[in-house]
């Protein structure tokens, strides 16, 4: 990455030291809780007395605290009242709660919920099952790419242009299961797009498989996606047709709560 930092540096309305700063803290999610300035700047590809001044004006106004014995960052009090404030105006997300809380006690399963942000599925809310189940992800997490249900329905609504641009991307092998032939996984997500529900056959995590839905707002855009996640050793044929009905209904439920009618044209 150069030291532009690509397009949102050329932007004739952006403020370069803001943009600068708000990169250094959109490196902090839940899997990267700290860094050293060295990481920052290689991240960023800012060059390092760049990133050093960045990281101590965030310092000095409380957004980033430094560990003394480390010399990493981690966010600061101030960062962590603005997730507070964003938390609480989280209408979508509380709105969804209903109708996630409801597919959990209908599916005795994990229910995840998903939007997209820079191309990318994020995870904004998990209701866990009481059953025995290791978590996997948590809110803020990105999850992953078009291994998961939730990349399969954001990737199949969109135009083959950028359909095809997601499927140029390298594809990880992440299991033994992961699909990585682009032409199977073209197919898959037509199928996605026809039947509005997507597989994830432990192509992320051994011993996990998950059934995903999408919501559609108001216009019929994809707003989200609400996925049933199920260890492999209870998703068989029953339970698999089970849960697929369950989450297309919830997402169909809090779709029509969103506005969105099914017999209207959607864009």
């Amino acid at each position: 990455m150069s030291e532009s930092n690509g397009s949102r540096e050329t932007d004739p309305l952006s403020v370069r030291a803001l943009t600068r700063g708000l990169l250094v803290l959109g490196l902090f999610d839940v899997d990267h809780r700290e860094w050293t300035v060295d990481e920052i700047a290689e991240q960023t590809g800012l060059v390092r007395m760049t990133a050093y001044r960045m990281v101590r004006t965030l310092e000095s106004m409380a957004f980033l605290v430094r560990d003394p014995a480390s010399n990493r960052y981690r966010l600061g009090p101030a960062a962590l009242a603005l997730c507070y404030v964003a938390d609480d105006q989280s209408a979508f997300i509380d709105s969804a709660r209903p109708f996630l809380r409801a597919l959990v006690e209908e599916t005795g399963e994990s229910v995840t919920l998903a939007v997209e942000v820079d191309g990318f599925p994020v995870c904004v809310d998990i209701i866990n099952t009481s059953r025995p189940f290791k978590r996997r992800t948590a809110p803020g997490r990105i999850l992953g790419d078009i291994a998961t249900v939730h990349g399969k329905i954001f990737a199949a609504f969109k135009s083959p242009q950028d359909r095809e641009a997601i499927l140029a991307r390298p594809i990880p092998k992440e299991t033994p299961h992961t699909i990585t032939d682009r032409d199977v996984l073209a197919a898959e997500l037509e199928q996605v797009a026809r039947e509005g529900v997507a597989y994830d056959i432990e192509g992320r995590y051994m011993g996990l498989c998950a059934v995903g839905a999408p919501v559609r707002d108001q216009f019929g855009a994809i707003a989200a996606t609400i996925s049933v996640v199920v260890p492999t050793g209870r998703f068989g044929p029953a339970e698999s047709a089970r849960c697929t009905e369950a989450v297309k209904a919830a997402a169909a439920s809090f779709s029509a709560y969103l506005g969105w009618n099914p017999r209207e044209p959607t864009y």
